[in-house]
């Protein structure tokens, strides 16, 4: 029987396929809970994502960057420079990110934010389902705040 989080990432992978498909995105589903999302950027490079929707919607999905295989996560050359929701430290700077969170990673920015009411953060900007996540991914990227790829 599918698990809470398997029927919220199967329901709201349908409109992310439509939209990938007509943006000419990549998309490859891993898993029920998994997925590696590509991404162009406004230099006309590209960046990856692997998302795990483990605990979603109860908690926010990891959103991560990595390399258009999906195989490495810990590199500076696979992550975009930029300010304010790029942060610095290479994490996605926003309540529907689960590596924002201090208390879940490390990496996390945020000591302040409480992961329990991820939708209910003012900085959430609406995102509360996968395809707008992915879209404001896509706006950040394409936006006068990214300014290219980190040197790694």
């Amino acid at each position: 029987m599918p698990t809470a989080a398997e029927l919220t990432v199967a329901e709201e992978l349908v409109a992310l396929r439509e939209i990938c498909s007509r943006r000419v995105w990549y998309l490859k589903e891993i898993d029920s809970l998994q997925f590696h999302l590509g991404l162009p950027a406004r230099d006309n490079s590209s960046f990856y994502l692997l998302v795990d929707c483990n605990c979603y919607p109860v908690q926010p999905p990891a959103w991560d960057w990595c390399d258009v295989g999906g195989a490495h996560r810990d590199r500076l050359s696979d992550r975009p420079r930029g300010s304010g929701f790029l942060h610095t430290n290479g994490v996605i700077c926003a309540p529907w990110n689960r590596l924002a969170y201090k208390s879940l990673d490390a990496r996390g920015p945020h000591a302040d934010w409480t992961i329990g009411d991820w939708q209910k953060n003012s900085y959430t900007g609406g995102c509360t389902t996968l395809p707008h996540m992915a879209l404001r991914v896509f706006v950040e990227l394409n936006s006068s705040r990214y300014t290219g790829q980190r040197l790694g």
